[in-house]
């Protein structure tokens, strides 16, 4: 896998270079701060976590979005993964539905995430913020 450490690094310069100015501007220098500090401290396991619910959610998200369902027991499943990957990066314990929420709805606002997900398959953010929404409305 290489160094960790490396791998650490360039996730947060990648990070500072595509979001940074825009979280300083929009959240303020706190909430840059946290979220360069949790990806400071986030270890190689969480990390390694993290990839295998990304890769999960991801694949029933390529073979769930053509069916057109977001509300079926798999596509709950997906959107719990999907949770579960982002609640590493949120912190322990830091789960909640709101924010959920919101990072989907970010998913189909923001261009830069529609494209990321319309890569790995038509509509897929559309699919996995109804999914997402279908989830959290279940909780």
């Amino acid at each position: 896998m290489g160094d960790f450490n490396e791998i650490k690094k360039k996730l947060i310069e990648e990070n500072d270079k595509n979001y940074g100015a825009e979280i300083k501007e929009e959240y303020g220098e706190e909430v840059y701060e946290a979220t360069n500090n949790i990806l400071s401290g986030l270890t190689e396991e969480k990390w390694l976590k993290s990839e295998q619910l990304r890769t999960e959610a991801e694949k029933l998200l390529a073979r769930l979005a053509p069916e057109g369902d977001p509300e079926s027991e798999e596509a709950l499943r997906m959107a719990k993964l999907h949770g579960e990957w982002a609640s590493i990066f949120w912190g322990d314990g830091k789960y909640s539905p709101q924010a959920h929420l919101a990072l989907a709805k970010m998913y189909t606002d923001d261009e830069r995430f529609t494209a990321y997900y319309e890569n790995i398959t038509k509509d897929g953010a559309a699919f996995l913020r109804k999914a997402v929404e279908n989830y959290c409305d279940k909780l």
